[in-house]
């Protein structure tokens, strides 16, 4: 009896260690950073660094109808952290992210102070502002820091220099648009709103659903604007180049989910290369000076 004594305690020693690891938030240490979408990828490897390795689920595609795999939904099972916007966006997707602990996924919409002026108070396209985009950096910087208490100094500093860095490109991109503020811009998805509205240019949606109906009563509406551009997606389509000739409107495919860019692109990529689309439209317009732009 007195030989057994020792493994009682161990074992009591061992149950009492296990229960109090139970109770600590999962650790991010041997996990990856998964994200729902590519923008949120470039955003999230702003923070991370080389820390991490951070994956994209939806590598194409419509976001709303993404239903994960098996492979995948392992992946989000062993995720240290998964970064999502929220079922506004992706509707599918929450039923599995609704599986994990609380403390293994940031949904971002809703849980920040995030900038509005001219978009839908209800899309939930966020990245496309700049200044939004340092709020979802800075609320990835703070979940990680609770999750990785060692290294939350570097995310927290990390965070801080891309919210200057997003301060000054969206002064940037505000008077590379602002030239543009007259010219009729229709788009087939409100998220475009973000892009353009803190610039003071306004956008007339063909859907207010934001899903890319072409509805008659929207068609009849815009009928006469006068010479202007209507913004797509890529890939550009025909339907919405005829779209564009049945308005008397120019044509240009814009590419919000990133899926255009190299693969070792960064998150200023993404909003240099949306200018850069938006321009090739804007600057065939009649009567505006594209030089002014950078002014």
């Amino acid at each position: 009896m007195s030989a057994m004594l020792p493994v009682t305690r161990l074992l009591l020693l061992f149950s009492v260690i296990l229960l109090a690891a139970c109770g600590k938030p999962a650790s991010t240490a041997n996990g990856e950073l998964v994200v729902s979408i590519r923008p949120l990828a470039l955003i999230a490897r702003e923070i991370v660094g080389t820390e991490m390795p951070v994956r994209v689920l939806i590598q194409s595609g419509d976001p709303h109808h993404y239903a994960p795999n098996v492979s995948e939904r392992a992946a989000l099972e062993r995720a240290g952290l998964v970064v999502w916007m929220g079922p506004q966006l992706e509707s599918v997707l929450a039923r599995q992210v609704a599986l994990l602990p609380a403390e293994r996924q940031l949904q971002l919409l809703g849980a920040g102070d995030y900038e509005y002026e001219g978009a839908a108070a209800t899309d939930p396209h966020l990245w496309l502002r700049p200044r939004n985009a340092a709020q979802i950096a800075a609320q990835i910087a703070e979940r990680l820091a609770e999750l990785q208490p060692q290294q939350a100094e570097g995310y927290r500093s990390r965070a801080r220099d891309f919210s200057r860095a997003m301060a000054n490109l969206q002064k940037v991109l505000d008077r590379a648009l602002w030239a543009y503020r007259d010219v009729p811009i229709v788009v087939t998805h409100d998220a475009y709103g973000h892009f353009f509205g803190s610039a003071g240019v306004a956008t007339r949606s063909l859907s207010d659903s934001g899903k890319g109906g072409h509805g008659a009563r929207a068609l009849l509406q815009l009928q006469g604007r006068g010479d202007g551009c209507l913004f797509g997606e890529v890939p550009a389509n025909d339907r919405d180049r005829q779209t564009a000739d049945n308005l008397g409107l120019r044509y240009a495919a814009l590419d919000p989910l990133a899926e255009r860019l190299p693969a070792d692109a960064d998150y200023r990529n993404l909003i240099e290369q949306l200018l850069a689309q938006a321009r090739s439209c804007l600057a065939e317009v009649p009567d505006v000076a594209p030089a002014d732009a950078d002014n």
